[in-house]
């Protein structure tokens, strides 16, 4: 056994609580490291002191008073929580305040100023006459049948007249 291993087995060593193999090993590095040794002593030396101490006795109304302190402790933690939340809560209030009167400040510069709307110019353009419109793509098409969400059904049921009157339109026109 080494020193680090006596180190981290003496307290069950000197409570009592190693088994029999390992309170002979503790028992063996004691005779033969000095320094262990001494620790050990001044261990046992201290506990035997701290033992014979005298007891410590209780004045008759010390539950009393013990109670009434904690009691007034409990009441000064709720007040000192309840001041805080208080405080929290008012300087966020504040800087809420603080924040909507900038943004109100800022914006009301703006209405200031008429601003003119300017669109960007319409052309209109006439469609060519004869220019039917085109079918469908394939993949559309190929993909109803796998099931489609409900907005492009609904658009391409929509659609699908117009479709399908444009393609009759070219086969009766050719």
């Amino acid at each position: 056994m080494d020193c680090r291993e006596f180190h981290e087995k003496h307290l069950e060593f000197v409570d009592d609580t190693l088994p029999g193999i390992e309170l002979i090993g503790m028992q063996m590095h004691l005779n033969e490291c000095d320094g262990c040794a001494r620790q050990d002593a001044t261990v046992r030396r201290s506990l035997m002191l701290f033992r014979n101490l005298p007891a410590i006795e209780l004045s008759p109304d010390f539950s009393v008073r013990l109670q009434q302190r904690l009691h007034e402790v409990k009441v000064a933690d709720q007040a000192a929580m309840q001041s805080g939340r208080n405080r929290k809560f008012a300087a966020a209030v504040g800087l809420t305040s603080v924040v909507m009167l900038g943004y109100i400040g800022a914006s009301l510069r703006r209405v200031d100023y008429p601003q003119d709307i300017i669109l960007p110019p319409v052309v209109a353009t006439a469609v060519a006459p004869g220019a039917v419109m085109s079918s469908p793509a394939p993949e559309m098409v190929a993909s109803v049948p796998a099931g489609l969400p409900i907005w492009t059904a609904a658009l391409f049921a929509e659609q699908a007249p117009v479709h399908f009157a444009s393609i009759d339109l070219t086969t009766v026109a050719r």
